[in-house]
């Protein structure tokens, strides 16, 4: 049995972590934040598996409701940059048939309760929803970005991966602040 898959894997949480232990912010607090968000955004992709009736066609679409910031950063972080295999391209959304085609939705801070609606629809749908909310988890969110001493984190709910029919790798599970795991059920 070939042992490169799992060092791979170390190899992947190790950068992931180093990752993590970089988004300090140093005299800008705002762009930084936004562009280690972008960043974040961007390498969520590469951890999650998502179900076979997925958009398989055309480019992998980061949707962004309510924060400008991240998405001028995704607009100069993305050209050029694959995702899968695929390029990867930004969407503005403000209305549900914006989700139409959308891998991943990030859902801005100050925007979380205005969308109500938006996230709703797309619990419906194999999308990763990432906010940006204290109550983000509670609020369907699989991910949700916690920033705490000038310090950008993740925490993560298996139990809304499951309701999205989305598979999170461990690596990024090591990494995240917190992970909200599904009940055991008796005997397992």
């Amino acid at each position: 049995m070939s042992r490169a898959p799992t060092i791979f894997k170390h190899v992947c949480v190790a950068l992931f972590a180093a990752l993590v232990s970089l988004t300090s912010f140093g005299t800008e607090p705002e762009a930084s934040a936004d562009s280690t968000k972008a960043a974040f955004l961007h390498r969520f992709a590469a951890y999650i598996e998502w179900p076979d009736d997925a958009s398989a066609e055309g480019p992998f679409v980061i949707g962004v409701a309510g924060d400008e910031g991240v998405v001028k950063q995704l607009e100069s972080l993305l050209p050029g940059v694959t995702v899968r295999g695929r390029p990867t391209t930004v969407r503005r959304v403000n209305r549900i048939a914006d989700l139409a085609g959308l891998h991943l939705l990030f859902v801005g801070a100050g925007e979380f309760k205005n969308t109500r609606a938006l996230r709703a629809a797309a619990l419906e749908q194999p999308i990763l929803i990432v906010t940006d909310d204290e109550g983000g988890l509670d609020g369907g969110a699989v991910i949700n970005f916690l920033e705490t001493n000038d310090t950008v984190k993740f925490e993560i709910s298996l139990i809304a991966a499951d309701r999205a029919r989305l598979k999170v790798d461990a690596a990024l599970l090591a990494v995240a602040a917190r992970v909200e795991r599904r009940p055991q059920l008796a005997g397992e």
